[in-house]
């Protein structure tokens, strides 16, 4: 009887602590600002859309703003159509461009050099950050400012 105790506190203890531990892990990650550990964990954790296999990235923190700027090249394999859906980008239309043109952006390619026909928009304001995302369907380039609120 006491080793059946023994071995269910045991249990009880090593599951406890696993899942702080885990707890804690996810949390680092969400709380991160820099572009250094788990970038993309941290841009999924935050902005709730997945990035898929990339080819290219760029990523700047600025501190003074608290603002996060990252730029993803996807890989030549993604279904550009099904991650339009599956993650609700809209089709952008002109009265969206104010929104979004002076946001601070990264990347070799920045969004806009051409005409809006191939971008698709999204925006979100949450409870720790607000965030704008835009993807160009043709080139499979996605673009995302995080603005924390701590």
């Amino acid at each position: 009887m006491k080793r059946n105790l023994l071995i269910t506190l045991a249990v009880i203890t090593f599951l406890s602590l696993a899942f702080f531990g885990f707890k804690t892990f996810v949390t680092s990650i969400y709380n991160q600002r820099d572009c250094e550990f788990a970038n993309i964990d941290n841009i999924e954790v935050n902005v709730g859309i997945d990035i898929p296999s990339i080819e290219n990235t760029s990523c700047n923190y600025d501190e003074f703003k608290n603002q996060k700027s990252v730029y993803f090249k996807f890989d030549k394999k993604v279904n550009i159509q099904d991650y339009c859906k599956s993650y609700h980008f809209k089709n952008m239309k002109s009265s969206d461009l104010d929104k979004f043109k002076y946001l601070d952006f990264v990347g070799s390619n920045l969004p806009f050099k051409d005409e809006f026909n191939n971008y698709y928009c999204k925006s979100e304001n949450r409870r720790s950050n607000s965030y704008n995302a835009i993807l160009n369907v043709e080139t499979k380039e996605l673009w995302i400012v995080i603005s924390f609120k701590d």
